[in-house]
């Protein structure tokens, strides 16, 4: 007797659940427009009293998983099943709780009901959905069922249709597509740029350089900017180098994918002449907590023809003139350099740095905040 009261009120409602969405008098099996009639065990209209929609990504590459969520509102809102079917894409559970009915794979129902935290919450389900390559347009169709929760189909309970997901599938898109690889010199500074059009299983860039007048012959890596994994729009990324002055140098990109593969971009080439100007430029970040980069340029000596070093003298100062700390004070050849500036033993507030070289000198102001 246990076991049939135990049967009758837990496993019932479970089976009700799973199966309440699937209608077998006219072969039309599901509970999506896409291959049914609603959740007509309950009822046989849909209701205007609940609100179904689904959100995601509306684009994806052939092959690619994205991650979808369908929300349901209104009815009696006590507890809440549904189901997701995609025309031509697979579904994909992603709780333990959601399955698939064998008569329609790619229909995932609730197989057991959501609670409402309460009458007037909006509750919903995460499941995954991967773009097929069979058509470059697809659509994601879901059913929202709110009930009463007794365990009985009845007329209390009310379902609806969710508005049709549009999806857009790029076919035969390339795993990483660079389009652009560019670079510019200004004062030293080595900008590297490039972008992508469409992007999969990227884990990222890794900048190599090689110093052409070098007795090195290897390429050498010098960072690394992680990609955006898999995207289907455009993406654009940036790297800095400050390499040593007068020097020829070849640039290139190696693309990892998250498996291990990797290829190659073409090559840029770039020339740094020495420095014709005496420069300091704004630290950066600024603010700064408790670290900032400060970044200054030695040009040739002008009494001498060849490039020769020249005394540097870069100091930090508080706001009355009282000096924090010497940074540099040596001689340097002519180049581009930097260095770390570390505030951690100073309290929030201004402070100047300046850079005297010979006659000249330059100050800049930094703030550090706490």
């Amino acid at each position: 007797m246990k076991n049939h009261i135990f049967f009758l009120v837990f496993i019932c409602p479970l089976l009700l659940f799973a199966f309440s969405s699937f209608n077998g008098k006219d072969k039309r099996i599901g509970g999506t427009q896409l291959n049914g009639d609603g959740c007509v065990c309950h009822t046989v209209e849909q209701s205007l009293n609940v609100k179904v929609w689904v959100t995601g990504s509306d684009t994806l590459i052939a092959g690619q998983t994205g991650l979808y969520k369908m929300f349901l509102t209104g009815g009696p809102a006590i507890a809440g099943g549904y189901n997701v079917a995609g025309r031509f894409g697979a579904m994909n559970a992603v709780d333990s709780l959601t399955v698939w009915d064998y008569r329609a794979p790619n229909e995932l129902t609730q197989a057991f009901p959501l609670l409402f935290p309460s009458t007037s919450d909006t509750i919903f389900w995460e499941f995954g959905y991967t773009a097929s390559d069979s058509s470059s347009t697809d659509t994601i169709y879901s059913t929202g069922l709110s009930v009463n929760y007794d365990g009985i189909p009845s007329e209390i309970d009310e379902w609806a249709y969710g508005s049709k997901f549009p999806v857009t599938v790029i076919l035969n898109a390339v795993p990483v597509e660079l389009i652009a690889f560019d670079v510019s010199v200004n004062e030293g500074k080595v900008d590297l740029r490039w972008q992508t059009a469409s992007e999969l299983n990227n884990y990222g860039f890794e900048i190599q350089k090689l110093e052409v007048r070098s007795q090195k012959s290897e390429w050498e890596k010098i960072g690394f900017v992680k990609g955006s994994g898999s995207s289907s729009f455009a993406n654009s990324y940036t790297f800095l180098d400050y390499p040593d002055y007068n020097s020829i140098l070849k640039y290139r990109l190696k693309q990892i994918d998250y498996n291990g593969g990797f290829k190659f971009s073409n090559i840029v080439d770039v020339s740094i002449n020495n420095p014709i100007h005496f420069s300091l430029e704004q630290n950066y970040p600024n603010p700064f907590n408790p670290t900032t980069k400060i970044r200054y340029s030695v040009p040739s000596s002008e009494t001498q023809s060849s490039a020769s070093s020249q005394h540097v003298l870069l100091k930090v100062y508080d706001v009355q003139g009282n000096e924090i700390s010497t940074l540099v004070n040596e001689k340097k050849e002519p180049g581009h350099y930097q260095i770390e500036f570390n505030g951690m033993n100073l309290t929030s507030g201004i402070y100047f740095y300046k850079l005297q070289i010979a006659e000249n000198s330059i100050v800049r102001k930094m703030v550090l905040l706490r």
